[in-house]
C-alpha cells in the first residue's frame, strides 16, 4: 500500500488504527497487506479504496460509513468490541460490599425511567446491585451529603445498607438498568418515608 500521510488524521482515529488494542487495528494491518487497497486522509477521516473505488470511511468519534460491500467492510462488521465497565468489591462510596448471602439466589434485572427534575425517595438496599446508565445523568445523594454523578454510558455499584436517593438534575429523562443479587421475598429497596426531601 502507498504510504499514508496521517498528519491531519483525527487523534481518536489514530489511536483506533495504530494501537495494538485499537478498534480498527486489524483493518490497518489489512491495509498494509492487501495490494488492492489504498487510503487517503480527508477531513480528518480515513477514506479506503479498493482498485480506485471507495469502500469505507473511518472516523474517530462517529460510526464508520460503509460505501459498498467489500471484504474489509465484512471484517469491520465481524469485529466484537469488549469493554470491562468495572471490577470491584466496593460500592461507589468506597465501602466494602458484604459477602454473598446464603441460600438460593434470585437475580433481578430492572429498567428505571426517571423524568427530568425528579427526586426519588430516601431508601436503602439490603442486597448488592449494580447497573448501567444508558441515558441522561443521575446524581446519587447519600444521607450524609456525599454525592456521586453518574453519566451516560457509565456503570455504578450501589451502596448496601446506606440510606440514599437519586436525582435527575439533567436535561432529559434518565434510563437506568439495574441488576440485583437478591433472594426470594427480599425487597430490592427499603423506603424511608420518615426522611423528608429538601
Amino acid at each position: 500500500m502507498t504510504p499514508i500521510d496521517t498528519t491531519h488524521m483525527c487523534s481518536h482515529l489514530q489511536r483506533k488504527l495504530f494501537d495494538e488494542n485499537g478498534e480498527y487495528h486489524h483493518l490497518w494491518l489489512t491495509l498494509q497487506e492487501d495490494p488492492e487497497l489504498t487510503a487517503v486522509v480527508r477531513s480528518r477521516q480515513l477514506h479506503i479504496y479498493r482498485n480506485g473505488k471507495k469502500v469505507l470511511v473511518l472516523a474517530g468519534k462517529s460510526a464508520p460509513k460503509i460505501i459498498r460491500e467489500d471484504r474489509i467492510c465484512e471484517m469491520l462488521m465481524k469485529q466484537v468490541e469488549t469493554i470491562e465497565l468495572f471490577r470491584t468489591s466496593q460500592s461507589w462510596d468506597g465501602a466494602e460490599l458484604p459477602d454473598y448471602p446464603q441460600g438460593r439466589p434470585e437475580l433481578v434485572a430492572m429498567r428505571y425511567v426517571i423524568p427530568q427534575g425528579r427526586k426519588l425517595e430516601w431508601h436503602h438496599h439490603d442486597v448488592m446491585n449494580h447497573g448501567v446508565l444508558v441515558q441522561g445523568e443521575l446524581t446519587i445523594v447519600a444521607q450524609d451529603g456525599t454525592e456521586k454523578v453518574v453519566h451516560e454510558g457509565e456503570a455504578i455499584v450501589e451502596m448496601v445498607g446506606t440510606v440514599h436517593h437519586g436525582e435527575n438534575r439533567g436535561t432529559k429523562p434518565v434510563i437506568l438498568y439495574m441488576f440485583y443479587l437478591s433472594q426470594k421475598g427480599v425487597p430490592l429497596s427499603v423506603q424511608h418515608p420518615e426522611i423528608t426531601k429538601d
